[in-house]
């Protein structure tokens, strides 16, 4: 216990030393959460839109003044172009065609046909504007006082767990466990390979310690200092997203020092594989990449093929980005918690068998 707290405060002394360091540990990651979670959103805004449509047109007008009003659209200038050619010179994302003679004479004859034209050059923009136009437009014909035909089946939906769909709500928990991931990885890595480039490795080796003392060392400290950094980055999430903590916070707590085994796992066997802090840098981009990309943080893993889907279940990061997302938004399901410890624990164990066995042959 000695050897191990000898180890914590060289650690946290060293990075105190260390001024730049000590700023991207306590300071980056809730600048990346505020800036990411503004920036990152599955809502589309701001689409540029255009009508072409006959002088008169009461219905056409309507249309366009709610859609400017739903704060989805904006007005694009006036240009000489027609509508087409707006949307195929990049003026605009959608342009409406009302039909001949204006889509209020049609609406009286019973033809009520406009024609949208879409620019898929975006495709999560493309995706959006169909469902928002519907909503708009049947919204000016309802209050002009046309009745819209009738549906066959009507839905009643119900919205759970995120009654708004605030992106927030759902990015916060994702960039939590992301930045988490993130910080063990970078910390332990640097701090493993600064001993082999500075040569004091050696005189770790030749202390009257086991290769254990030297991992612990390496690695406790540092999962102290993520531990705060997690509980910053959630009170920033209620604070200033008014994000809801509806699950168990001991549930909450034990899932971080879970997914801690098998993150720190992946930080001293790619620190095995480094000698330079260059190259445990470059190292730590292309994991941390391939992680977040298979985690479903962003990306849900439903949409991968099949073959992908397999590979993210390896992922520890993802079951942690789930298990967050559950606690923070849904509350404590006993069943699904322990799977997703199982899960990460059981991936943990094989990460350390390999560092540990990596770190021995190398020394």
């Amino acid at each position: 216990m000695k050897r191990l707290w000898g180890f914590f405060k060289k650690e946290i002394i060293a990075l105190v030393r260390d001024p730049v360091l000590l700023l991207a540990v306590l300071v980056m990651p809730a600048v990346q959460l505020v800036v990411y979670s503004g920036a990152i959103t599955m809502e589309a805004q701001n689409l540029r839109l255009v009508i072409d449509s006959a002088p008169g047109d009461t219905l056409m007008d309507r249309v366009y003044q709610h859609a400017i009003g739903s704060g989805w659209f904006v007005r694009v200038p006036d240009t000489a172009d027609d509508a087409v050619a707006t949307v195929q010179n990049g003026r605009a994302d959608v342009a409406i065609l009302a039909p001949d003679g204006g889509l209020t004479r049609a609406v009286a004859r019973g033809n009520g046909h406009v024609q949208i034209l879409i620019d898929a050059t975006n495709i999560l923009k493309a995706q959006s504007i169909e469902g928002y136009l519907q909503g708009i437009i049947l919204s000016a014909v309802t209050e002009l006082g046309y009745t819209p035909a009738a549906a066959p089946i009507t839905f009643h939906t119900r919205i759970l767990f995120n009654p708004e769909l605030n992106t927030k709500w759902f990015m916060v928990p994702s960039l939590m466990a992301i930045l988490v991931f993130l910080s063990l990885l970078i910390l332990i890595t640097i701090a493993i390979t600064k001993e082999k480039e500075a040569g004091t490795i050696e005189t770790l080796i030749s202390a009257p310690i086991s290769k254990y003392d030297i991992i612990l060392g390496k690695v406790v400290p540092y999962v102290v200092v993520t531990f705060f950094i997690m509980l910053s980055i959630l009170a920033i999430g209620r604070w200033v997203y008014k994000l809801p903590f509806v699950g168990s916070p001991i549930w909450f707590l034990v899932g971080y020092f879970v997914f801690c085994v098998p993150a720190c796992g992946a930080a001293v066997l790619l620190a095995d594989f480094t000698r330079t802090q260059q190259q445990a840098l470059l190292g730590v981009i292309i994991v941390a990449f391939m992680a977040l990309m298979l985690s479903g943080s962003i990306i849900p893993t439903e949409n991968m093929p099949v073959v992908l889907q397999y590979i993210s279940r390896m992922n520890p990061l993802s079951h942690y980005a789930y298990l967050v997302r559950h606690l923070i938004l849904k509350g404590t399901d006993v069943m699904y918690v322990m799977r997703q410890y199982g899960a990460m624990l059981a991936v943990g164990a094989v990460i350390w068998g390999l560092a540990i066995r990596q770190f021995k042959t190398r020394l």
